[in-house]
């Protein structure tokens, strides 16, 4: 899984609703008053549950003019696979391109090509730690278009055969893409960065969806079948179609192929989402890759958070962009002094089903790794004891609020845009909101932020195992300089070798 950007570019980019439940205090908590209704479905887009338990939303849109997108999502990725099943979710995600119940192998690319529907970029599909995706888009509504689109979402979601054949030029091709990785110098370094930082988690082992040489090569057509029939049952997935035809047009279609689609045998059972119990404190890994740049890193790794309404999910993302935003700036003034030892420093978070992991990424000026990671833990550190001021505060409220009249002026977001943003929600069981509406919902669980508020949100997550900096370094560098320049004292004290 990617990590986010940023909370104002990743959030709000996505409608501001995002994954991860509670953190802090609920809205009531802080004097806010219910509201049952304050999160709701833009009423422009459709949802319901099938009889069989599959969740779907449909909207009409005219961006472009006669286009309609497809979504299909399965709640399941590469964190819930067993030791013996690692790949198997991105390989049955090969496979349904291969050839299915209603498509003969090889002959996909032929029976859509006459669509104007081109592999990759109209047809793809993408899996991560919780989820797999599938996507098509097509330039035109024309009904034979659209029965041969979601009758092949529904041999995904069904009719797929696992042939000892098929398996095997499948696993050959994510081979492939296992050696591209192994030879991209800068994917391999983070990796080793991701390794350091996410230590024994289950998230960090599955970050990569093509499991291990190992276990695909002992991936059989009857395990395969066994992962496919727990994972892609109708409780467990979505549809969404967006494009430009009437609500009541695209809800039926949803309605006429998915409807008798029925769950095969017991339903999967998630693998457990706590994180280790093994405490971790400061600690710093050095690599000295000389084909790249210096790049260094500052971060925690705390447990992951408990469920919450939609609400309280809801605000504690905001709260969590407004720490960001505060520490942030507070980072950009240090970027500007004369001295500054670094180049570029940025926050990121990223949520995973066993830990949130907040990181800030630094590009540190030629041999000033060491000073540059000392001087953003100490405002770091400076920001742990004081928490931001009142005037930090309502700047960052401000800045955040501005980030959601900006998504309210950039509404106007395509068929294939809109269909993605619109599957996230479905699966992550949070409303897409109206874009207004949005404001509103900010502005009333908001209302009573104060610098308090703020520092405790900032406590929750920037708290667990740490800090932990990985660095690269074109000079050797010392792992003790690097956690005595994070915690000075603190750590000379323990007598450390």
């Amino acid at each position: 899984m990617l990590r986010r950007s940023s909370f104002l570019a990743g959030v709000f980019a996505l409608a501001w609703l995002a994954t991860g439940p509670a953190l802090a205090q609920p809205p009531a908590a802080l004097g806010v008053a219910a509201d049952p209704a304050l999160l709701r479905w833009d009423p422009s887009i459709r949802t319901g549950v099938l009889p069989n338990g599959l969740r779907y939303a449909v909207q009409r849109s005219s961006l472009p003019k006669g286009a309609m997108s497809l979504r299909l999502g399965i709640g399941v990725g590469s964190y819930d696979e067993a030791d013996d099943e690692r790949g198997g979710a991105h390989l049955i995600e090969h496979l349904a391109f291969d050839g299915s119940r209603s498509f003969p192998e090889h002959q996909l690319d032929l029976i859509f090509a006459p669509l104007h529907v081109t592999f990759a970029h109209d047809r793809n599909a993408s899996s991560d730690l919780k989820q797999t995706v599938y996507q098509l888009d097509l330039p035109s509504t024309d009904a034979s278009g659209l029965d041969v689109a979601t009758k092949w979402l529904r041999d995904v979601a069904d009719g797929l055969s696992f042939k000892d054949a098929a398996i095997a030029r499948e696993r050959a091709a994510m081979e492939a893409e296992r050696r591209a990785r192994a030879s991209d110098v800068l994917r391999v370094l983070r990796g080793k960065m991701d390794a350091f930082e996410d230590g024994d988690l289950r998230s960090g082992a599955r970050s990569t969806p093509l499991g291990t040489p190992e276990s695909l090569a002992a991936m059989t057509p009857a395990r395969l079948q066994g992962f496919y029939d727990r994972w892609y049952r109708p409780d467990n997935a979505s549809v969404v179609l967006v494009g430009d035809l009437p609500p009541d047009v695209l809800e039926q279609k949803v309605k006429a192929v998915f409807g008798d689609w029925a769950p095969r045998g017991s339903a999967g059972v998630r693998a457990p989402r706590a994180p280790p119990s093994t405490p971790r404190g400061a600690d710093a890994l050095v690599l000295s890759e000389g084909k790249l740049p210096a790049i260094a890193g500052i971060c925690r790794v705390a447990a992951p958070e408990a469920g919450g309404s939609p609400d309280e999910r809801l605000h504690a993302l905001l709260l969590r962009g407004l720490w960001e935003a505060i520490l942030q700036q507070r980072i950009n003034v240090l970027r500007s002094r004369k001295d500054a030892p670094f180049l570029e420093a940025t926050i990121s978070d990223d949520i995973r089903p066993d830990s949130l992991k907040s990181c800030v990424g630094i590009i540190p000026l030629p041999g000033q790794e060491i000073r540059a990671v000392g001087m953003i833990e100490a405002e770091i550190r400076r920001f742990t004891a004081e928490g931001p001021t009142e005037d930090e505060t309502d700047a960052g409220l401000e800045q955040v609020r501005a980030s959601v009249r900006g998504s309210i002026a950039g509404n106007a977001d395509p068929s294939h845009d809109r269909a993605a943003k619109v599957l996230d929600r479905t699966l992550d069981g949070m409303p897409q909101l109206a874009p207004r509406e949005g404001l509103r919902a900010f502005d009333v669980l908001m209302e009573d932020t104060r610098p308090a508020t703020v520092r405790a949100a900032f406590a929750r997550d920037w708290s667990g195992w740490g800090p932990l900096a990985p660095v690269n370094s074109p000079r050797p560098l010392s792992a003790d300089e690097l956690k005595t320049a994070m915690i000075g004292d603190a750590y000379k004290s323990t007598g450390a070798k």
